[in-house]
Protein backbone atom coordinates (compact mmCIF):
# COMPACT_ATOMS: atom_id res chain seq x y z
CA UNK A 1 0.00 0.00 0.00
CA UNK A 2 1.32 3.44 -0.96
CA UNK A 3 0.58 5.50 2.14
CA UNK A 4 1.94 8.81 0.89
CA UNK A 5 -1.29 10.11 -0.71
CA UNK A 6 -3.05 9.58 2.63
CA UNK A 7 -0.63 11.72 4.65
CA UNK A 8 -0.07 15.42 5.28
CA UNK A 9 3.09 16.07 7.33
CA UNK A 10 4.49 19.13 9.05
CA UNK A 11 7.29 19.78 11.55
CA UNK A 12 9.78 17.57 13.33
CA UNK A 13 10.16 16.06 16.77
CA UNK A 14 8.08 13.57 18.72
CA UNK A 15 5.26 12.23 16.52
CA UNK A 16 1.60 13.19 16.78
CA UNK A 17 -0.86 11.40 14.47
CA UNK A 18 -4.15 13.20 13.74
CA UNK A 19 -7.37 11.53 12.54
CA UNK A 20 -10.14 13.79 11.23
CA UNK A 21 -13.87 13.18 11.41
CA UNK A 22 -16.64 12.40 8.96
CA UNK A 23 -17.48 15.06 6.35
CA UNK A 24 -14.00 16.49 7.07
CA UNK A 25 -10.42 16.59 5.79
CA UNK A 26 -6.93 17.09 7.18
CA UNK A 27 -7.62 20.85 7.13
CA UNK A 28 -9.41 20.18 10.42
CA UNK A 29 -5.99 20.18 12.06
CA UNK A 30 -4.35 23.05 10.13
CA UNK A 31 -4.27 25.61 12.94
CA UNK A 32 -3.14 23.14 15.57
CA UNK A 33 -0.45 21.60 13.37
CA UNK A 34 1.00 25.03 12.53
CA UNK A 35 1.47 25.70 16.25
CA UNK A 36 2.87 22.24 17.04
CA UNK A 37 5.26 21.93 14.11
CA UNK A 38 8.15 23.61 15.93
CA UNK A 39 8.39 20.78 18.43
CA UNK A 40 6.50 17.82 16.92
CA UNK A 41 6.30 15.80 13.76
CA UNK A 42 2.63 16.21 12.90
CA UNK A 43 1.11 13.50 10.69
CA UNK A 44 -2.49 14.05 9.57
CA UNK A 45 -4.29 11.16 7.88
CA UNK A 46 -6.86 11.33 5.10
CA UNK A 47 -9.48 8.72 5.88
CA UNK A 48 -10.75 6.40 3.13
CA UNK A 49 -13.35 8.22 1.01
CA UNK A 50 -12.11 11.63 2.14
CA UNK A 51 -9.69 14.17 0.71
CA UNK A 52 -9.69 12.51 -2.70
CA UNK A 53 -8.82 9.06 -1.34
CA UNK A 54 -10.60 5.95 -2.65
CA UNK A 55 -13.71 4.74 -0.89
CA UNK A 56 -13.37 1.73 1.42
CA UNK A 57 -14.57 -1.57 -0.02
CA UNK A 58 -16.73 -2.73 2.89
CA UNK A 59 -20.03 -0.88 2.45
CA UNK A 60 -21.91 -4.20 2.54
CA UNK A 61 -20.40 -5.09 5.93
CA UNK A 62 -18.81 -1.95 7.42
CA UNK A 63 -16.07 -2.20 10.01
CA UNK A 64 -13.23 -0.05 11.27
CA UNK A 65 -10.65 -2.29 9.61
CA UNK A 66 -9.88 0.04 6.66
CA UNK A 67 -9.17 2.96 8.99
CA UNK A 68 -7.22 0.93 11.54
CA UNK A 69 -5.16 -0.78 8.86
CA UNK A 70 -4.35 2.62 7.38
CA UNK A 71 -3.16 3.97 10.74
CA UNK A 72 -0.98 0.91 11.28
CA UNK A 73 0.54 1.14 7.79
CA UNK A 74 1.32 4.84 8.17
CA UNK A 75 2.82 4.51 11.64
CA UNK A 76 4.90 1.43 10.75
CA UNK A 77 6.34 3.13 7.66
CA UNK A 78 6.84 6.69 8.90
CA UNK A 79 7.44 6.31 12.64
CA UNK A 80 8.51 2.74 13.27
CA UNK A 81 8.47 1.64 16.90
CA UNK A 82 8.55 5.13 18.45
CA UNK A 83 5.45 5.72 20.61
CA UNK A 84 2.96 8.17 19.11
CA UNK A 85 0.45 10.62 20.51
CA UNK A 86 -2.77 9.66 18.70
CA UNK A 87 -5.40 12.40 18.30
CA UNK A 88 -8.91 12.04 16.90
CA UNK A 89 -11.92 14.29 16.41
CA UNK A 90 -15.53 13.11 16.05
CA UNK A 91 -15.48 9.95 13.89
CA UNK A 92 -11.71 10.21 14.00
CA UNK A 93 -12.06 9.91 17.77
CA UNK A 94 -13.96 6.67 17.27
CA UNK A 95 -11.11 5.39 15.10
CA UNK A 96 -8.42 6.59 17.52
CA UNK A 97 -10.13 4.96 20.51
CA UNK A 98 -10.52 1.70 18.59
CA UNK A 99 -6.83 1.83 17.65
CA UNK A 100 -5.87 2.27 21.28
CA UNK A 101 -8.09 -0.64 22.29
CA UNK A 102 -6.65 -2.75 19.47
CA UNK A 103 -3.29 -2.42 21.18
CA UNK A 104 -1.01 -3.20 18.23
CA UNK A 105 0.83 0.14 18.12
CA UNK A 106 2.86 1.88 20.84
CA UNK A 107 0.88 4.88 22.07
CA UNK A 108 2.33 7.40 24.49
CA UNK A 109 -0.90 9.42 24.75
CA UNK A 110 -4.43 9.53 23.38
CA UNK A 111 -6.49 12.70 22.89
CA UNK A 112 -10.15 12.44 21.90
CA UNK A 113 -12.09 15.53 20.82
CA UNK A 114 -15.79 14.62 21.08
CA UNK A 115 -15.52 11.02 19.83
CA UNK A 116 -18.92 10.01 18.46
CA UNK A 117 -18.51 6.48 19.81
CA UNK A 118 -22.22 5.88 20.31
CA UNK A 119 -21.48 2.18 20.85
CA UNK A 120 -20.36 3.16 24.35
CA UNK A 121 -23.98 4.03 25.18
CA UNK A 122 -24.97 0.43 24.44
CA UNK A 123 -22.08 -1.03 26.39
CA UNK A 124 -22.95 0.94 29.54
CA UNK A 125 -26.72 0.68 28.99
CA UNK A 126 -27.73 4.35 28.77
CA UNK A 127 -31.34 4.09 27.44
CA UNK A 128 -32.14 7.83 27.16
CA UNK A 129 -29.07 8.59 25.07
CA UNK A 130 -29.45 5.36 23.08
CA UNK A 131 -33.03 6.38 22.23
CA UNK A 132 -31.92 9.83 21.05
CA UNK A 133 -29.26 8.37 18.78
CA UNK A 134 -31.60 5.68 17.43
CA UNK A 135 -34.31 8.21 16.61
CA UNK A 136 -31.87 10.47 14.82
CA UNK A 137 -30.25 7.68 12.79
CA UNK A 138 -33.64 6.30 11.69
CA UNK A 139 -34.75 9.70 10.42
CA UNK A 140 -31.41 10.42 8.78
CA UNK A 141 -31.26 7.08 6.99
CA UNK A 142 -34.85 7.51 5.81
CA UNK A 143 -34.21 10.99 4.42
CA UNK A 144 -30.89 9.94 2.86
CA UNK A 145 -32.64 7.07 1.05
CA UNK A 146 -35.19 9.54 -0.30
CA UNK A 147 -32.45 11.89 -1.49
CA UNK A 148 -33.61 14.79 0.69
CA UNK A 149 -31.54 17.87 -0.22
CA UNK A 150 -28.75 18.76 2.20
CA UNK A 151 -29.45 15.66 4.29
CA UNK A 152 -25.85 15.82 5.48
CA UNK A 153 -26.79 18.98 7.36
CA UNK A 154 -28.86 16.88 9.74
CA UNK A 155 -25.67 15.26 11.03
CA UNK A 156 -23.83 18.57 11.36
CA UNK A 157 -26.71 20.11 13.28
CA UNK A 158 -27.25 17.04 15.46
CA UNK A 159 -23.72 17.08 16.82
CA UNK A 160 -23.00 20.79 16.57
CA UNK A 161 -26.29 22.55 17.19
CA UNK A 162 -29.07 24.05 15.11
CA UNK A 163 -28.02 26.10 12.08
CA UNK A 164 -24.36 25.02 12.17
CA UNK A 165 -24.73 23.60 8.66
CA UNK A 166 -26.40 26.74 7.35
CA UNK A 167 -23.46 28.81 8.56
CA UNK A 168 -20.97 26.85 6.41
CA UNK A 169 -19.82 28.20 3.02
CA UNK A 170 -21.86 26.86 0.13
CA UNK A 171 -18.91 25.01 -1.44
CA UNK A 172 -18.34 23.15 1.84
CA UNK A 173 -22.03 22.23 2.01
CA UNK A 174 -21.84 20.90 -1.54
CA UNK A 175 -18.72 18.85 -0.79
CA UNK A 176 -20.37 17.35 2.30
CA UNK A 177 -23.33 16.33 0.18
CA UNK A 178 -21.06 14.02 -1.83
CA UNK A 179 -19.94 12.18 1.31
CA UNK A 180 -23.27 10.94 2.67
CA UNK A 181 -22.60 7.33 1.64
CA UNK A 182 -19.38 7.31 3.65
CA UNK A 183 -21.06 8.99 6.59
CA UNK A 184 -23.81 6.35 6.65
CA UNK A 185 -21.06 3.74 6.79
CA UNK A 186 -19.53 5.63 9.71
CA UNK A 187 -22.83 5.46 11.60
CA UNK A 188 -22.78 1.68 11.12
CA UNK A 189 -19.36 1.43 12.74
CA UNK A 190 -20.11 4.00 15.46
CA UNK A 191 -23.27 2.30 16.66
CA UNK A 192 -22.09 -1.32 16.60
CA UNK A 193 -20.36 -2.34 19.86
CA UNK A 194 -16.98 -3.91 19.11
CA UNK A 195 -15.51 -3.62 22.59
CA UNK A 196 -16.73 -4.14 26.14
CA UNK A 197 -16.78 -2.17 29.35
CA UNK A 198 -13.95 -4.40 30.53
CA UNK A 199 -11.92 -3.41 27.48
CA UNK A 200 -12.38 0.26 28.34
CA UNK A 201 -11.45 -0.30 31.96
CA UNK A 202 -8.26 -2.06 30.92
CA UNK A 203 -6.97 0.69 28.59
CA UNK A 204 -3.78 2.03 30.17
CA UNK A 205 -2.94 4.78 27.66
CA UNK A 206 -3.10 8.27 29.27
CA UNK A 207 -6.16 9.83 27.65
CA UNK A 208 -7.52 13.37 27.28
CA UNK A 209 -11.26 13.75 26.75
CA UNK A 210 -12.31 17.13 25.33
CA UNK A 211 -15.74 18.54 24.53
CA UNK A 212 -17.43 21.88 23.95
CA UNK A 213 -19.96 23.33 26.36
CA UNK A 214 -22.44 23.91 23.49
CA UNK A 215 -22.30 20.41 22.05
CA UNK A 216 -25.04 17.79 21.89
CA UNK A 217 -25.87 16.07 25.17
CA UNK A 218 -25.09 12.73 23.53
CA UNK A 219 -21.48 13.85 22.98
CA UNK A 220 -21.28 14.86 26.63
CA UNK A 221 -22.76 11.54 27.74
CA UNK A 222 -20.20 9.56 25.74
CA UNK A 223 -17.32 11.49 27.27
CA UNK A 224 -18.75 11.21 30.77
CA UNK A 225 -18.97 7.44 30.43
CA UNK A 226 -15.43 7.24 29.10
CA UNK A 227 -14.26 9.51 31.92
CA UNK A 228 -15.79 7.10 34.42
CA UNK A 229 -14.39 3.95 32.81
CA UNK A 230 -10.93 4.75 31.47
CA UNK A 231 -8.40 4.26 34.28
CA UNK A 232 -5.99 7.06 33.31
CA UNK A 233 -7.80 10.07 31.86
CA UNK A 234 -8.54 13.75 32.30
CA UNK A 235 -11.53 15.68 30.93
CA UNK A 236 -11.74 19.23 29.56
CA UNK A 237 -14.67 21.41 28.52
CA UNK A 238 -14.03 24.22 26.04
CA UNK A 239 -16.27 27.15 26.94
CA UNK A 240 -18.54 28.30 24.13
CA UNK A 241 -17.37 25.58 21.74
CA UNK A 242 -19.49 23.17 19.77
CA UNK A 243 -18.63 20.02 17.82
CA UNK A 244 -16.26 21.81 15.45
CA UNK A 245 -14.10 22.87 18.39
CA UNK A 246 -10.74 21.79 16.96
CA UNK A 247 -11.05 24.45 14.26
CA UNK A 248 -13.22 27.09 15.95
CA UNK A 249 -11.33 26.99 19.28
CA UNK A 250 -7.92 25.75 18.15
CA UNK A 251 -5.95 27.62 20.81
CA UNK A 252 -8.04 26.23 23.66
CA UNK A 253 -7.93 22.73 22.19
CA UNK A 254 -4.17 22.99 21.79
CA UNK A 255 -3.84 23.95 25.43
CA UNK A 256 -5.82 20.85 26.43
CA UNK A 257 -3.77 18.65 24.09
CA UNK A 258 -0.52 19.86 25.64
CA UNK A 259 -1.68 19.65 29.26
CA UNK A 260 -0.66 16.72 31.45
CA UNK A 261 -3.14 13.90 31.99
Amino acid sequence: MDIRPYVVEQGSGSPIVFVHGSFATTSTWKKMMERLAATHRCIALKLPGHGGMPDPDDFDAPSLAPELNLIEAVVRELVGDEPIHLVGHSYGGVVALAQALRGNLPLSELTLFEPVATWVLDVVNDPPMQAEVDAFVRRYRHDAALGVPDVCGQVIDFWGGANDFASLPSHIQTLMGTMVKNNLRHWDTCTAPQYTEADLRSLQVPTRLVCGTRSNQVAHAILNHLHRLLPHNRMWEIEGASHGLVASHADECLKALQSPV
